[in-house]
């Protein structure tokens, strides 16, 4: 029987063992899964000459346009840091434009090179998940919003329990 001690021998076999062998092949799979993702997308931003960042933000507002600068972040993973980086770069290129309510209530919007630009590079990427996802057939498609719900809270707290 496959274990975490035998697949990782470094770990202490008291913690690893307590999981048995399909809880570390579904573990493994999210992460080929996470891995080859991100290389996919990754991949696709580079040969549309975006950075990874560019990306993320762009497909972010192409979901919803008007977005928060605080609401942009966590819709974009990434920090505030990373998220003012990558808007001074796309406000360069004017893609997009920042709009300033308050101190606190900082809109991003596309501008219309912006829309173009999203329908360049991004719509066929919304278009390639969808395909993707339709070959899945509809009863496995229906459960995974829950499914991968359900583990990214109980990831969450597994690693705020390492904290």
């Amino acid at each position: 029987m496959t274990t975490l001690s035998t697949s990782f021998p470094s770990l202490d076999p008291a913690v690893a063992d307590q999981f048995d062998a399909s809880t570390l092949e579904a573990a493994r799979a999210m992460n080929r899964f996470y891995e080859a993702s991100n290389l996919i997308y990754h991949r696709h931003a580079t040969h549309s000459d975006l950075s990874d960042s560019a990306f993320d933000v762009l497909y972010a507002l192409a979901e919803q346009d008007g977005r928060q600068q605080k609401d942009l972040a966590q819709a974009a993973f990434m920090t505030k840091q990373t998220l003012h980086s990558s808007l001074k770069h796309l406000q360069e290129k004017g893609w997009v434009r920042i709009e300033t309510e308050s101190r606190r209530m900082v809109r991003i919007f596309l501008t219309e090179e912006g829309h173009a630009t999203v329908q360049r590079y991004i719509a066929p990427v919304i278009e390639a998940e969808c395909k993707a996802m339709s070959a899945l057939p509809p009863a496995i498609r229906e459960q995974i919003p829950e499914l991968l719900e359900r583990y990214t809270t109980a990831l969450q707290e597994a690693f705020e329990a390492l904290e």
